[in-house]
């Protein structure tokens, strides 16, 4: 089988509205993802955490530079400033990557089941089809102590932050992607709850550690670390990408309070 990789070749990115690059001539190394089943950005707010993520995803072109993908099973996939066709484009968000971002993409008029279901819709599944489906990925998500029958006929305006952020991974994960990106999926909750969030992403990935990859956006640090009981992370900071740990991160944090 063949491994994972992730490969940034002199990859700049440069928003319109920016006089200069958010990130310049980054190179991964493409065993990161590999070696790095669960893998944190890290940084400075504004930094170009985001703008990393968004690169990984296919979800903005490099200003300059390329990006390799190769799945385990030999699929590849590489683009530059051009960006893909839509074909390709298609079957990255369709196929391979899931996405899961703080502002949740939940639908209001539509139940918790029928958000989490509708991602399979769009790829020409019968509701009945993907309800049944869902309901599967919405058990996943629950807390031992919620019940499946009180989710059934709720919308999103019934629910409490968490929860809206777990059935947003349940909908993100309804397909069975194979990298999942996060976008801060737990900035705006206390810490009971980003760490109820967090055990679901976890227990997603390490469900199939050969088919499953997790990078996600947060600036929670050290707490992140300890949730997902690893040690390494991409750390952001003044157009600069880099692996570090976590002795390195409290030096970071030293030399910010001096």
């Amino acid at each position: 089988m063949t491994k994972w990789q992730c490969k940034f070749e002199d990859v700049t990115a440069k928003w319109p509205t920016r006089q200069q690059a958010t990130l310049k001539n980054i190179n991964l190394a493409s065993s990161l993802i590999e070696e790095n089943v669960k893998l944190p950005l890290m940084g400075p707010s504004g930094q170009g955490k985001s703008t990393l993520l968004y690169l990984l995803a296919a979800l903005k072109w490099p200003s300059q530079g390329q990006i390799t993908w190769t799945f385990p099973d030999g699929k590849t996939c590489s683009w530059n400033k051009n960006g893909l066709s839509s074909k390709t484009a298609a079957w990255l968000r369709r196929e391979r990557f899931g996405f899961a971002f703080q502002d949740n993409t939940l639908s209001a008029h539509l139940t918790v089941p029928e958000n989490i279901a509708y991602p399979l819709v769009l790829r020409g599944e019968t509701w009945t089809v993907a309800r049944k489906a869902a309901e599967k990925q919405l058990k996943a998500v629950l807390l031992p102590e919620e019940s499946i029958k009180d989710f059934m006929n709720s919308f999103p305006s019934q629910l409490s932050g968490g929860q809206k952020q777990r059935v947003a991974l349940a909908q993100a994960m309804i397909h069975n992607p194979w990298v999942l990106f996060a976008d801060e999926p737990t900035g705006q909750l206390d810490y009971h709850t980003r760490l109820q969030v967090m055990n679901v992403l976890k227990n997603w990935v390490e469900a199939d550690i050969n088919q499953h990859r997790l990078i996600w956006v947060t600036h929670h640090h050290t707490d992140d670390l300890d949730m997902m009981e690893i040690d390494k992370f991409l750390f952001i900071e003044k157009g600069l990408c880099q692996l570090k740990n976590r002795l390195d991160l409290e030096n970071w944090k030293r030399g910010e309070i001096q």
